[in-house]
């Protein structure tokens, strides 16, 4: 009664220890609405869990939500962020000791003590003990680990920028590929209605060779010309069926089905100057910032090695759940010791070698994206600023070639004027109608492009469209008439009396 009544008040201070320590370690039930939960929040996501339901009317600032809330590829990014979110919680745990526990039964039968030996000796043999013992170890270099929680959360921060680079990056893949299908589709419209011309004139210039008054030649012509309308027409409709299955994987959707798509990106900036658009892209390119904290964890690594050479402390921690073997009132034992790289200096040197290269190749790359998101900016402004001017210039185009034709088809009526001039005139046409269209949208491209590249094509921003299409009634509207929208860049977190002073602010096309 004595020994049980021992055992309870030494073991139960262990035992509340050892259930807490298993209470914890059994709670280890993932909560994975949770844990993806800390990724979507900063891409503003929301995953379908059913099927995507395509709209009737497929706007771009739809297409673009679909995008940002079904695409794989940024999902898998995201769970990337977490994997370097859960590494640098799991640097905390190289503090917590490693515990372990046993338990022993020894029995020995048909033992006699020695003849000679006196009680006070032989009452302490054990014939039948059990122990239950707990060991705890821990292991740690203080400065090298601390080093390293430091690094997994630099970590963490440049897959986090490289996550939001890609979300820009998806943002304008939609957008192209929004454009080119409206630009293909727009090409068939065009190409159907001159077909429609093309095939009336056939008939009309061999109704006139049947009554002797148009050469073989001028069918011929007129047939070929058709001929080529077709061929075109058969392509751009192909390109429609590639662009629109193209735009439905980019959105997570089966199909585009009979979704009709609807441009209401129709926007009036005043661009800040190039000096101006660099240093905004320098602060706000997520890629750059991936880049930069890559170089700050690389220091950090350079660091965490060479701290290597520092002593490195482990502590060793035995005591007894339950112990019945003789002493029965020695319950713990403790350990500390002292561990030196002796030896080891020439690995920890090498291993230093490599850390500071890697650190140079790192402050290199960063160094280069600089200088290449400056060329990036340079060059997207001027494709911006010049597909304004070729619009502009081809609208004019347009308004000639269209008088051109008029005059031809008057000349070739009252004989100062062949067929052949008729269709030449025609071509150029719709050559230059086909331009137009295409440098339309080629401008809304170069302009989302410039967003891209000055680290402005943000979700907020998607937002802002969004925002903008609730206080749109859709209606039939053709090319000429395009819907209003607005879709304003959000305010960077520095450095916003750059954009305030400079007054790159989206307008809406009213």
């Amino acid at each position: 009664m004595n020994m049980i009544t021992n055992f309870q008040i030494k073991s139960a201070p262990r035992l509340a220890l050892l259930g807490m320590a298993m209470a914890v370690s059994l709670s280890g039930c993932v909560n994975q609405k949770k844990e993806v939960a800390h990724y979507q929040r900063i891409l503003h996501a929301k995953p379908a869990i059913a099927p995507v339901k395509i709209p009737a009317v497929l706007t771009l600032s739809r297409a673009m939500r679909l995008a940002n809330n079904n695409n794989e590829e940024l999902a898998i990014s995201g769970e990337n962020y977490l994997q370097a979110l859960i590494a640098k919680d799991k640097a905390f745990a190289t503090f917590m000791p490693h515990v372990g526990i046993g338990a022993s039964d020894f029995q020995m039968h048909g033992y006699a003590a020695p003849a000679g030996f006196p009680s006070s000796i032989t009452d302490f043999y054990q014939t039948h003990y059990a122990n239950v013992p707990l060991a705890s170890t821990l292991n740690v270099n203080v400065l090298k680990d601390v080093t390293a929680i430091s690094s997994a959360r630099l970590v963490s921060g440049q897959r986090k920028a490289a996550m939001l680079d890609l979300q820009s990056s998806l943002l304008l893949e939609v957008a192209q590929t929004y454009y080119q299908v409206l630009s293909d589709a727009r090409s068939v419209a065009v190409l159907k209605q001159t077909l429609k011309v093309q095939q009336a004139r056939v008939t009309m210039v061999t109704h006139e060779f049947q009554a002797g008054v148009a050469l073989r030649l001028t069918v011929l012509q007129s047939q070929s010309d058709e001929a080529n309308t077709r061929v075109q027409l058969t392509q751009s409709r192909n390109n429609v069926v590639r662009g629109r299955a193209t735009l439905a994987y980019l959105i997570g959707a089966a199909n585009l089905n009979h979704a009709r798509l609807r441009n209401d990106f129709n926007p009036q900036i005043r661009l800040p100057s190039l000096a101006q658009l660099q240093k905004i892209a320098w602060s706000q390119r997520q890629d750059l910032k991936a880049a930069e904290e890559k170089v700050a964890a690389q220091e950090k690594n350079v660091q965490a090695v060479y701290e290597q050479y520092f002593p490195s402390l482990a502590i060793n921690f035995d005591t007894f759940l339950y112990k019945g073997q003789f002493p029965t009132d020695s319950w713990w034992t403790g350990l500390f010791s002292v561990n030196m790289p002796l030896f080891e200096g020439g690995e920890i040197y090498a291993d230093l070698r490599t850390a500071y290269s890697q650190y140079r190749q790192a402050m290199l790359a960063a160094h280069q994206l600089r200088r290449h998101i400056g060329e990036e900016v340079t060059i997207a402004r001027a494709d911006w600023l010049s597909g304004l001017q070729l619009e502009k210039n081809l609208k004019t185009e347009v308004a000639a070639v269209q008088a051109a034709y008029y005059q031809a088809e008057h000349s070739f009526k009252v004989g100062l004027a062949t067929n052949l001039d008729v269709i030449t005139a025609q071509d150029q046409e719709l050559a230059a109608h086909l331009a137009y269209q295409q440098s339309r949208f080629q401008t809304r491209i170069n302009l989302l492009n410039l967003f891209r590249v000055s680290g402005r094509l943000t979700y907020p921003a998607m937002v802002k469209l969004q925002q903008e299409e609730h206080n749109i009634h859709f209606r039939a509207t053709t090319e000429k008439d395009p819907l209003p929208a607005k879709f304003p860049p959000v305010a960077p977190r520095v450095q916003t009396t750059a954009w305030a002073s400079t007054g790159l602010g989206v307008k809406s096309a009213r």
